[in-house]
């Protein structure tokens, strides 16, 4: 009877010890959770379409970026090594960019392209034609960097630029892509100056009537950002 009993007991044992490690395993425990999580963060469709909320990677933009999205988010493709953007809504939305050039204004009213300032966020503090909040501190991802809104004002009767007469061109990008800021529009931007050793901006916004109903999503969408994927 006792050599029974502890042989049924060894077989306890022994099942109790296969049961816990296929437990550990079914749950990613120890390094096995870092491949969990990095399943979570899908590659952004290459079509335009409605975003399913969750969290969601770059394939294209560079430095490489994860974030999550709520409701109400759609894709605005093509996704480029320098441009990602994301719309909300008909006339809002969100942008990262990988700052390439920039516009100057010069004195004929017509703008003509710079390497980008060390300092971009004087640089749009100095711009003629556009009105800055003050520039607050803000971490995106663990990187420092400041934020201010921006609103197009004191363009010239005689103004004209690349984009037309009642807008100014701000980001001249690789493959033509600009980022433009138009009258009417109010958009939130944070300069990154060294996310990677690159210059980013994030920005969103659009028509100003608009922006209160986008700001608190968009801002989510930043809060969730992690460089270098997820």
């Amino acid at each position: 009877m006792h050599r029974s009993a502890l042989m049924r007991l060894v077989l306890s044992v022994g099942l109790l010890v296969i049961f816990v490690v296929l437990a550990l395993s079914a749950c990613g425990g120890g390094g096995g959770g870092g491949g969990k999580e990095k399943a979570k963060a899908r590659p952004l469709p290459e079509q335009h379409q409605e975003l399913r909320p969750g969290e969601y990677r770059t394939e294209e933009f560079k430095p490489s970026v994860s974030f999550r999205v709520g409701e109400g988010w759609l894709t605005s493709p093509p996704e480029a090594s320098d441009v990602l953007e994301l719309e909300y809504g008909a006339t809002t939305g969100l942008a990262f960019t990988n700052v390439q050039e920039v516009y100057k204004p010069t004195e004929a009213g017509m703008t003509k392209v710079m390497e980008p300032p060390e300092d971009l966020a004087g640089w749009f503090q100095h711009h003629p034609y556009l009105k800055t909040g003050k520039p607050e501190p803000v971490t995106v991802g663990g990187v420092k960097g400041v934020e201010f809104d921006v609103v197009v004002e004191g363009l010239p009767e005689d103004h004209a630029s690349q984009c037309g007469t009642d807008c100014v061109d701000v980001f001249e990008q690789r493959f033509g892509h600009q980022v433009i800021l138009f009258e009417g529009d109010k958009v939130h931007f944070i300069v990154l100056d060294d996310v990677k050793g690159e210059t980013l901006t994030i920005d969103y916004g659009g028509l100003a009537t608009d922006f209160d109903e986008v700001a608190p999503q968009a801002q989510k969408v930043v809060d969730s950002v992690k460089w270098g994927g997820s």
